[in-house]
C-alpha cells in the first residue's frame, strides 16, 4: 500500500518537473526570439557589406575578453604565501677564513723611510752631484750636446 502512495507522489513530482521544464523551454524561446530581434534591429542600421567585419570584431573582443579573464584568474590562483623551511642538513664546516681572503689593512703608512735622513752632507757626497755654475764654458757644452741629441732624435 505505501508503494501506491510512493507512485502517486513520484508521479506527481515527474508532473511538476515537466510543467517546470515547459516553463524554461518556454522563457528561453522568448529570450532567444528577443536577442534575435535585438541583433536584427542592430545589424539593420549597418549596411549588407559591413556587417559581417562588425561581427567578426565584436566575436573577437568578446574572444579576447574571454581569455583576459580566464588569465586573471589562472594568475590569480596563487593562494597566500606559505613560508618554506629550510632543513639544514648537518655536515662538515668549512671556516669562513678558508673560503674567503681576509680583509686589506685599513691604514697605510704616508711614506716608508729606507734610511735615516741627514741633517748635513759632507763634501765628499756632494761632489758627484755639484756643477760649477761659474763655469760657463761646461754649462754651454752640456746644453750644446743636450740640444744636438735631441734634434739628431727628431725625424
Amino acid at each position: 500500500m505505501d508503494l501506491t502512495k510512493g507512485k502517486d507522489k513520484a508521479t506527481e513530482l515527474l508532473n511538476k518537473a515537466g510543467d517546470l521544464l515547459a516553463a524554461v523551454k518556454e522563457k528561453c524561446a522568448l529570450l532567444i526570439e528577443k536577442i534575435a530581434s535585438s541583433a536584427d534591429w542592430f545589424l539593420d542600421r549597418f549596411p549588407e557589406d559591413k556587417r559581417r567585419p562588425l561581427l567578426l570584431g565584436l566575436g573577437g573582443l568578446i574572444v579576447l575578453f574571454f581569455i583576459l579573464i580566464i588569465t586573471a584568474l589562472a594568475l590569480n590562483t596563487r593562494g597566500p604565501k606559505q613560508s618554506v623551511e629550510v632543513n639544514v642538513i648537518a655536515g662538515p664546516h668549512i671556516p669562513s677564513e678558508d673560503l674567503f681572503i681576509p680583509a686589506e689593512p685599513d691604514f697605510t703608512p704616508d711614506f716608508i723611510l729606507e734610511r735615516e735622513p741627514r741633517h748635513a752632507w759632507t763634501l765628499e757626497e756632494i761632489r758627484p752631484y755639484w756643477k760649477n755654475p761659474g763655469n760657463q764654458e761646461l754649462w754651454r757644452g752640456e746644453i750644446k750636446s743636450a740640444v744636438d741629441r735631441l734634434m739628431e732624435g727628431v725625424p
